[in-house]
């Protein structure tokens, strides 16, 4: 069974998935991968049921209760390189989902590799300067946001002069030059207890996974607030929507206005030669407090539909995916 499960992830890697969806129900059984072109369905009778027993076998579910929604990880060698995962699973009467997240093992991963846009990497290398204040990446799941912020705080860490502590769920890319720690809900170790327990630590910089909910947004609005730089993610298409969902948090305007002071959204294609180029919304804090200010972006801002568009039009991109980003965004 592990070498069933060893071809599965050579399958999922060769197709850049970042994640395995499974479906079981009485009947019949499926799976998915996450791509940047978006969801792809496996047609194919290789793989089974048993496959999902015995990847929950090895993430250390707890097999005496099958149906508990349960989480697990597990590290596995695939073509010599070890690959990081963790599952999660989620019974509803006759339905059993599961998702497989298969996390970054490249953790000297550097800014300029992410881009070819050189105001994106000027910004994000400004970020790796700066002390103080909230910085937030925004975009949907799989769209290069983390990988981004690794990127930064990897830079900062190998300084070696800020005392820089993460809390993830789950920790994607493992950098063992700063502190990073788990969330575990099983054992009470959620954002809001982690995000008061890490303030104990004085931290210089503090990473958060993702802000879920206002009373996380006001605890890191408070945290940068008290002179550290803290840095998030927020799920929100574009820099606009993300100022406005915090605002809808609660958070006041006049705070926002003195602490965020940097902000990217992201998007993940292909380039022309298979790999991977991301490409950036950014405001600084000018365009962030027109923004809080209005609602909406100032004229000479460029937009995330408009970025798309240049990449597009400069060839460093060919995605479908990106067409139809562009589209939506467009609309």
């Amino acid at each position: 069974m592990k070498e069933s499960i060893e071809q599965l992830l050579v399958f999922a890697l060769d197709h850049h998935a970042s994640d395995i969806h499974f479906l079981k129900t009485r009947d019949d059984f499926s799976m998915k991968l996450r791509t940047i072109d978006g969801m792809l369905e496996i047609r194919q009778d290789r793989w089974g049921p048993a496959v999902l027993s015995y990847l929950k076998y090895i993430a250390d579910f707890d097999l005496a209760a099958p149906k508990a929604p349960q989480s697990g990880s597990f590290s596995i060698e695939v073509r010599g390189e070890p690959i990081h995962c963790r599952l999660s699973v989620i019974h509803n009467q006759d339905k059993e989902t599961a998702v497989l997240r298969l996390l970054s093992c490249q953790v000297d991963l550097k800014i300029e590799q992410l881009t070819s846009d050189p105001q994106a990497i000027a910004f994000m290398r400004s970020l790796c300067r700066l002390r103080q204040g909230l910085y937030l990446a925004c975009g949907p799941t799989n769209s290069g946001k983390t990988t981004t912020i690794h990127a930064i705080l990897h830079e900062i860490a190998r300084a070696n002069r800020q005392k820089i502590v993460s809390l993830e769920d789950p920790v994607e890319i493992a950098d063992p030059l700063y502190l990073q720690l788990q969330i575990n809900e099983q054992e009470g170790f959620g954002y809001e207890k982690g995000i008061e327990e890490l303030m104990r630590h004085d931290p210089d910089i503090l990473y958060i996974g993702e802000i879920r909910n206002a009373y996380c947004a006001k605890k890191l609005v408070n945290a940068a607030l008290s002179g550290h730089m803290v840095v998030s993610t927020l799920h929100a298409g574009t820099i606009r929507e993300a100022v406005i969902r915090l605002l809808d948090f609660g958070v006041e305007p006049f705070e926002l206005a003195g602490i965020l002071s940097g902000m990217f959204a992201s998007r993940l294609y292909k380039k022309p030669d298979g790999s991977k180029e991301c490409v950036y919304e950014i405001a600084e804090r000018k365009e962030i407090f027109h923004i809080i200010q209005t609602k909406a972006y100032s004229p000479n801002h460029a937009t995330l539909a408009q970025k798309i568009e240049r990449a597009l039009a400069r060839h460093s991109i060919e995605d479908e995916q990106a067409r139809v980003d562009l589209f939506d965004l467009q609309r």
